[in-house]
């Protein structure tokens, strides 16, 4: 899934400025007047003025996106902009107003001040965003993990303007090189991670979101049938184009990595309001989830270890969203020696493919069959579901085991962050012995997922809880 998240940035800024020009004008009428509003008219006069800078400031921003490059700028540059943008709103609001023949119910001195209070707000809030962003990306969000690809005409430059962007929302995990015959260990400060030979497979196994790939007319017929590989296992790829500059058209439609402008393939671009509605509709269900979950383990705490000595939870390692590794919870429900007996059990496995599965397994103990009919052993995954591992509605995390054994084509199924529940579950989970099939409808939810299609899953999951149907 691929998605502008600077679109989502520059409406959060435009949001906060559009706050800083409220209190700014508020600030400003009580300076110049001593009291906020002397009367009825003084307050229609103060929202006449407000309302009329607001849609002002909104239509030049949005129509212009000025925040899009908010920190690529220093200090010097932020105040120039700010200043810019504020002129021009004033100057807007001015000719609005006086049309309207309601300029001279404003005080100059007011303006003024507006102007002086607002540009400074703007400026602080501005260089605020810049280090809390960062911070809550690192701590709290999610980075793009990014794969560099390039051959020796490309790579310096490559490496040089990826760094040059200072893009904290980008980690790059090494560079790929395609049609050189030595093996720097660096290109700049990037770790050389692969070659050509092996970059498929080094695609296969690595955490890995997105690959942006610039290399010369001589590697690009190589170079297409390792992106259509990479492109199956549903990794977004933005391919270094030759875009010639036409002086008479400024502006290009295209992605950019400092010079290098690229077209970018991606199994699904997520609209930005379906994201946040499915992150939010995540924490909302984690919050409630997590909240049932400290009652539930009141009660089945003492159960689980009455019956089977061991720890009341179970963690395991899985493979999240795009390779990353991450520590799946749930309630025991097998007995604490359960992962040295699978080995023996393997023979009777009922899956055919990676996955591992059999009907009255003997390692499940009473209770913990009960909680699994029940789903209750569930539960503790509304800890992923908050942590941001998991979101209520995507595919199953394998183990590591089974992602070992992954074909590039399998590898799809992580290009979601895995979910609670899926197609799979609401497919009649227990009735579908096949792995390919499994693999076939969580390639079908990603391909065609929108926050209703969630919406939706989470109904059909909820009533075959209710049933009892699937879970075994």
């Amino acid at each position: 899934m691929y998605q502008r998240r600077s679109r989502l940035q520059s409406l959060i800024i435009l949001m906060l400025d559009c706050i800083c020009i409220t209190v700014s004008l508020v600030l400003a009428n009580y300076l110049r007047n001593g009291r906020l509003f002397g009367s009825d008219n003084a307050r229609m006069d103060f929202g006449l003025l407000l309302g009329t800078c607001l849609t002002v400031f909104l239509a030049m921003n949005l129509f212009r996106n000025t925040n899009r490059d908010i920190f690529l700028r220093g200090p010097l540059h932020e105040v120039v902009h700010i200043i810019q943008n504020n002129i021009l709103m004033f100057a807007g609001a001015a000719i609005i107003l006086y049309f309207l023949n309601l300029i001279d119910a404003y005080s100059r001195l007011a303006f003024l001040y507006f102007l002086l209070l607002d540009c400074g707000l703007m400026f602080a809030l501005h260089q605020l965003w810049k280090k809390i962003l960062p911070f809550l990306y690192l701590h709290f969000g999610e980075m793009r993990k990014l794969l560099l690809v390039a051959d020796e005409e490309y790579a310096d430059a490559l490496v040089q303007d990826m760094r040059g962007m200072k893009d904290f929302r980008n980690e790059i995990t090494g560079i790929a090189l395609v049609g050189m015959s030595g093996m720097p260990e660096r290109i700049g400060d990037v770790l050389v991670v692969t070659k050509e030979e092996q970059l498929v497979e080094y695609c296969k196994g690595a955490s890995l979101d997105e690959v942006i790939v610039a290399v010369g007319s001589a590697n690009k017929k190589t170079i297409l049938s390792k992106m259509e590989l990479m492109a199956e296992m549903g990794i977004t790829i933005h391919y270094q184009i030759p875009v010639p500059e036409l002086k008479g058209a400024r502006q290009k439609v295209l992605s950019q990595f400092g010079r290098f402008y690229t077209v970018t393939y991606a199994n699904r671009v997520a609209p930005v309001g379906q994201i946040i509605l499915k992150r939010l509709m995540d924490l909302c269900g984690g919050a409630i989830g997590c909240s049932a979950l400290l009652l539930l383990t009141l009660v089945a705490g003492p159960l689980i270890k009455l019956e089977s000595p061991g720890p009341v939870f179970f963690s395991q390692k899985r493979v999240g969203r795009n390779g990353r590794i991450f520590k799946m919870y749930k309630f025991r429900s097998m007995y604490a020696d359960a992962e040295e007996r699978k080995k023996e059990l393997m023979d009777q496995n009922e899956m055919n493919g990676l996955m591992f599965k059999i009907e009255n397994d003997p390692r499940v103990t009473k209770i913990g069959r009960f909680m699994r009919k029940t789903s209750l052993d569930e539960f503790p995954q509304f800890l992923n579901i908050l942590k941001g591992d998991m979101s209520l509605v995507g595919t199953r995390p394998p183990t590591l085991d089974e992602f070992a054994q992954y074909s590039p084509y399998h590898k799809k199924r992580l290009s979601f962050r895995p979910g609670l529940t899926g197609m799979w579950q609401v497919s009649g989970r227990s009735d579908i012995t096949d792995f390919e099939e499994i693999v076939k409808l969580d390639v079908e939810y990603i391909d065609n997922w929108s926050f209703m299609l969630d919406v939706k899953i989470l109904f059909k999951t909820a009533f075959a809880v209710f049933k009892g149907d699937g879970a075994k």
